[in-house]
Order: structure tokens, then C-alpha cells, then sequence
């Protein structure tokens, strides 16, 4: 298995060079995640991988935040966050809201919604430079006509796993040398906190909290007062 570090400066194309054919195993400052191409091959590579349960859907990991906004029906999300400085400030989240009519499923959308993990730095600087790369691979039927380029991201472990997310670097080589998987991008953990990310569903003028996680009580500081979500889901 190839392994190299995010901040080194072929990891880039190490990750072009497979992701067209293969899910990779990337380590995000919080969890360890699966990435794969966001087309129908992509899908099966992770269902595969991760022997998926049904009725589960995919994110994807956001590139640039304009892009993400023009996807979204007018007026998805509330009037505050429909600027790209504005959702930036939810960076540490998946945004989840509404990109085509509540009658389209598919496994990146549910219900009519889809959503995007939101992170900064070296991992945000990749995905804007992976997400031009596969702006010729778009597949619209999976997206309900929506141009999408963002990879497609998800738990790296067994749908269902009872042992959860995976945060230690060894049960992550572990897991990918039973699934065969062939290239691990790593990076330098947050110490502070491990976990799966927190996922706030917005709609045009409600936020709701549908999975806690690391940093959510700096998150929740970063939407305005009639926006407070009362709960998580």
C-alpha cells in the first residue's frame, strides 16, 4: 500500500493517480475517512469496500464553497449562509440542504438533500485542486442534474461497524489491508478531539443538529440567534 503525508508535495497526484479507478483511505484531522470519484463507479467502490447498508446515502468533501451554493435550490439554506464567507465560518461540519426536488433519491442524495463536509487548510487547498480535476467527470443522472465534482466521502469502516468511526492510525492500516485497499493519504491529527464531524441540516429558515461531534459548541457560536438549533437529531 502506498501511504503518504497530505503536506508532501506529490500527494496530490498520488491521489489523481488512483482516484479515477479506486477509492483512497484519507485521514482527516479528526476521523479516518474513504474517498472515491463522484460518479455511479465511485459508489459501487465504496459500497464494496464498506459491505454499505441500505437506505445510507454518501457526502462528499467541499472544494470550493461557491460551487457548493450554485448546486442548491433557491433558497435552501437561510438568507444568512447563502454567502460563501458566511458558510466558510461553518468549516469542522457537514452542511446538509436541499439540491433538487424531495422526490429524487439517490446514494449522494436523499429526500432531495445533500451534504458536504467543510474543512480548511492543506485538506481544503486538495479537495478545490481534486475537485477541478474531476470537473470532466460529472455525472448528472447521480446528481439529480446538479454539477457536481466534489469527492465523494464517507466513514472508513464497515457500514455498521459496532466499534464506530475509526481514529487510530492502526486500526485504519488494519482495516485497509483487509478491504485491499492500495493508497492511504495521512496527515497530522487533532489531538484535541477525534470523532466523526458534527451535520447541521438547513433549510430556508431553520437549523437543525443531526449528528454531534468534535468542535460543535464552536460552531453553534457561528449561527445567529434565531437560527440556534434547539437539539440534536
Amino acid at each position: 500500500m502506498i501511504s503518504i503525508d497530505i503536506a508532501e508535495p506529490g500527494a496530490l497526484q498520488t491521489i489523481l493517480d488512483h482516484i479515477r479507478e479506486e477509492a483512497v483511505l484519507l485521514q482527516l484531522p479528526t476521523v479516518y475517512t474513504l474517498v472515491a470519484a463522484p460518479t455511479r463507479q465511485g459508489v459501487e467502490q465504496l459500497n464494496r469496500l464498506k459491505d454499505r447498508l441500505s437506505g445510507k446515502n454518501y457526502g462528499t468533501v467541499m472544494g470550493r464553497c461557491n460551487s457548493f451554493l450554485d448546486q442548491t435550490l433557491d433558497g435552501a439554506l437561510p438568507h444568512y449562509f447563502r454567502s460563501a464567507s458566511r458558510l466558510e465560518r461553518m468549516q469542522g461540519a457537514f452542511v446538509r440542504t436541499a439540491f433538487t426536488s424531495a422526490d429524487f433519491n439517490s446514494p449522494v442524495i436523499r429526500g432531495g438533500t445533500h451534504q458536504s463536509l467543510i474543512l480548511d487548510g492543506i485538506h481544503r487547498k486538495l479537495f478545490r485542486q481534486v475537485e477541478d480535476a474531476l470537473a470532466d467527470s460529472m455525472d448528472l443522472d447521480l446528481w439529480g442534474g446538479r454539477e457536481v465534482s466534489s469527492l465523494l466521502c464517507t466513514s472508513a469502516n464497515i457500514s455498521g461497524d459496532p466499534l464506530g468511526s475509526i481514529t487510530d492510525h492502526d486500526r485504519a492500516v488494519e482495516f485497509a489491508r483487509q478491504r485491499g485497499i492500495r493508497c492511504m493519504i495521512t496527515c497530522e491529527p487533532d489531538r484535541s478531539s477525534q470523532g466523526s464531524y458534527p451535520i447541521f441540516e438547513m433549510g430556508s429558515d431553520s437549523i437543525s443538529v443531526q449528528r454531534e461531534g468534535p468542535g460543535l459548541k464552536r460552531l453553534l457560536h457561528e449561527i445567529p440567534l434565531r437560527l440556534q438549533p434547539q437539539a440534536a437529531a
